[in-house]
């Protein structure tokens, strides 16, 4: 039983993410990034660019191209690091993680009922 809900889940989460999140099926890493930085979130942690491109499995140019996309789509917020200028923090928008919640939510209702 709960292995059939978990497969509800995942058949369901692209269409959740899609509804809350406005990312399609083809956005599957930045979905990825998403998760990566709600999770982080999850236990008081900050994740450096570097870092986070590489957990999106997207190669550094194309992680940090696609980040930087995001800050300006509002997703992610880009926060600089108070001891070293060259370096710089990101970290979900509060829109951004009031929708994760939502989509959490949603899976959550899938898995646990």
């Amino acid at each position: 039983m709960a292995r059939r809900r978990i497969c509800h889940a995942l058949i369901e989460q692209p269409r959740i993410t899609e509804r809350e999140l406005g990312l399609d099926r083809y956005q599957w890493s930045e979905w990825m990034m998403l998760l990566d930085l709600y999770m982080i979130e999850q236990q008081d942690m900050e994740e450096v660019f570097r870092q986070f491109s590489r957990n999106s499995g997207r190669s550094e140019t194309t992680g940090y191209r696609r980040t930087v996309e995001m800050v300006d789509d509002g997703l992610l917020e880009r926060i600089p690091d108070p001891r070293d200028r060259r370096r710089s923090f990101i970290r979900l928008s509060a829109r951004t993680r009031a929708k994760m919640d939502k989509v959490m939510d949603s899976l959550a209702t899938l898995l646990l009922a």
